[in-house]
This record gives C-alpha cells, sequence and structure tokens, in this order.
C-alpha cells in the first residue's frame, strides 16, 4: 500500500449529539513494536474550519484501564498533526485503544478529523486510514456489525475489535463463506472499554481461519462502534469498517396490550422493533402487567425472553403476557426493555420504551 497522503476520515457537518458536546471517536489507534522489527504508530490531524479558537478533549481509551486525558486548542482555521498520539499524547509505551475526542457542540461541525495508522519495516512504510465515527451513529440492540475477513486466510491476519460507548452485551458469531455458524461467543463490556482481538477468528471464537470469514457482532444491548483489520506478511493493514446489518428474520412485532382484552393499545407501527410510544408503569409495591403482541410470518406462536429491563420483568405465559414490578428507586426515570422474539431458529430483539410514574 505505501500511501503517504491522509484521507480525511470524518469530516463534520452537522452532529445530531448531546446538548452539551459532540462526540467523535477514533475505533484504533496504536503504538509500539511489531512482528518483524516493525513499528506501529498512529498520526492524528485535526482542523477547524472556525473564526474562533476551540478546544478539544482528547482521551485514550486501553482494555479497562482508565482513560488518559489530554487537551488541545485549535487557533482559527488551524491545522495540527500529532504523530504518534498514543506515546506523544498520552505516554503510552506500547499498545492499541481508542481515541474519544469531545467538542462543545456549538463548535462540532467545524471540526475535521483524519487518523492514520501505519507500520514501518525494513520492508516499507505501509498504513491505513481509521476514520473517525460520530458517536450517535453507534450500533445498538437488534444491530450486527458485519467484519470481513481476508479472501486468502493464509498468510494474512485478521484483527477485529469493540469500543463501548457504554455497556455492551455482544455475541460474536464466526460466519464461515457458505453462511455456516462456526462458533459463537456472548461476552459483556463495560462502558468506555476497548479491546481488540488479534487473529480473533483463534483467539476469541476458538476457530482455524478460513478464506472469506466473516465476524458478525450482535448488539443484545448497549452501544458500542466495531472495526477489523487485515495485515499481511509484509506488516501492510487494511482497515476493515463494522458495517451495521440487521437479520432479514420473519417476526411480526404488532405491539402491546395494555389492559390484557386482545387489541393493541400501543403499536409498532412502522415496523422498526421499537414500541412507538413509551409504556407508562406505576412504580409501586404492586406490579403492573401487560401482553406483548407478536408471531411469525404465518401467524404463528413465538417464544419470548427478556434481554435486559431497568425494572424486574419475567413473562408468566407463551402467550405474551409479561409482570413489570418497578420499586421507587426507578420512580421519574426512563429505560428500555429489550426482549428478545424466537421463532424456530430465527431470533429479533424489540424494544420498548418504559416511563415510570
Amino acid at each position: 500500500m505505501n500511501i503517504r497522503t491522509l484521507i480525511t476520515a470524518a469530516a463534520v457537518a452537522a452532529l445530531p449529539l448531546a446538548a452539551s458536546a459532540a462526540t467523535l471517536i477514533i475505533p484504533a489507534a496504536a503504538t509500539g513494536p511489531g512482528s518483524n522489527n516493525s513499528q506501529w504508530q498512529s498520526e492524528v490531524t485535526l482542523h477547524t474550519a472556525a473564526p474562533r479558537a476551540v478546544a478539544l478533549t482528547l482521551s485514550f481509551h486501553q482494555a479497562s484501564n482508565p482513560p488518559v486525558v489530554a487537551e488541545v486548542t485549535l487557533q482559527p482555521r488551524q491545522t495540527i498533526s500529532l504523530a504518534d498520539v498514543v506515546k506523544t499524547k498520552f505516554g503510552v509505551e506500547a499498545g492499541t485503544g481508542a481515541i474519544v475526542i469531545d467538542v462543545a457542540d456549538q463548535d462540532a461541525r467545524t471540526i475535521a478529523v483524519t487518523s492514520r495508522t501505519f507500520n514501518t519495516s525494513e520492508a516499507g512504510e505501509f498504513g491505513q486510514d481509521i476514520p473517525a465515527v460520530d458517536a450517535a451513529s453507534a450500533l445498538h440492540a437488534a444491530d450486527a456489525a458485519a467484519i470481513a475477513g481476508p479472501s486468502e486466510a493464509e498468510g494474512n491476519r485478521f484483527n477485529f475489535g469493540i469500543y463501548a460507548i457504554e455497556e455492551t452485551a455482544v455475541e460474536w458469531q464466526l460466519l464461515r463463506a457458505d453462511g455456516t455458524v462456526a462458533a459463537t461467543r456472548t461476552l459483556t463490556y463495560p462502558a468506555g472499554q476497548h479491546v481488540q482481538y488479534n487473529s480473533g477468528v483463534k483467539n476469541l471464537l476458538g476457530g482455524t481461519p478460513e478464506d472469506n470469514d466473516v465476524v458478525n457482532a450482535k448488539v443484545n444491548t448497549g452501544r458500542a462502534i466495531f472495526y477489523g483489520s487485515i495485515v499481511n506478511a509484509t506488516g501492510d493493514p487494511t482497515f476493515v469498517p463494522g458495517v451495521r446489518t440487521r437479520e432479514d428474520v420473519r417476526i411480526h412485532f404488532e405491539g402491546v396490550d395494555v389492559d390484557e382484552d386482545g387489541t393493541v393499545d400501543i403499536a409498532d407501527a412502522d415496523h422498526d422493533g421499537v414500541l412507538d410510544a413509551p409504556l407508562d408503569v406505576l412504580a409501586s409495591a404492586f406490579p403492573s402487567y401487560f401482553r406483548l403482541i407478536a408471531t411469525d410470518e404465518l401467524g404463528n406462536p413465538v417464544q419470548y425472553e427478556i434481554v435486559s429491563s431497568p425494572a424486574e420483568t419475567a413473562f408468566l405465559d407463551a402467550a405474551g403476557t409479561f409482570r413489570v414490578a418497578a420499586g421507587g428507586e426507578v420512580k421519574g426515570t426512563t429505560g428500555s426493555i429489550v426482549v428478545r422474539v424466537t421463532t424456530g431458529t430465527s431470533s429479533s430483539l424489540i424494544t420498548i420504551p418504559v416511563k415510570f410514574h
């Protein structure tokens, strides 16, 4: 590859983020020795189009270590490059992690971020551009990240990783080229954790790499960013994005029957798997009862399983009747009940927003 030019990884025009700060995430940045006497490092370039100074907060998240924080101020229309940023800005001698960039909402649209990670050895310098990702576009419950492996497994190292924006439960699947699920593993990551699995097919999933493997990262709860990298025998890396996908599961979620009279009171009219309005639940010593209404595409019954809930929740029968026992600690709060709906070998996650009174 041996590319010296930097390709813009993220130019932020308008970010639909939180009221006080916008967040960009570079999912992988590294420093330290590699194989065959090579050396890895990452370079980040920051630019502002604003006619005023813009303050940025950068934090480096490595495994479950506390983040290392650095402040950067860009002068009007300034561009700066941070060479070997993990070492020079965060003081890390060797390691891989995610860089989180926070900027005030009012300045977010002025910022452009470029990231490049490269390997230097006797064979030359080989690099990959790693895009910065808007935190608002992270994958969430019912999404799956498809991370494509090399077309030729022999001679290539397939790495992949995750940065968890909030506590996230992930079912990792190894899919062969013919669609066979060769291995699965479910793990939970705390908020702010970054993990990269080098040669992950073998080291995480216990499989032998094959041509055209795909690692499918199914998000059960939480929000996260996924990525991959393919490194050949010379140390030349290629960045692989975690592409957002959803299984084409033929489950028809109608909505929730609030008073258990057999009719849908709150619907999922747009069929996106999310109830269109929140379910009102009384926080008291007595539980509330509801019925979830869903079938497969032929109208046959499905099975239900609670994945997560901010209050004690359980299904009482196969017809979808469920009980929510909400104590005073959740009164005045909101949240979501996530339910796995299964028919045969297919399953889908549905989300029920909840408001506790």
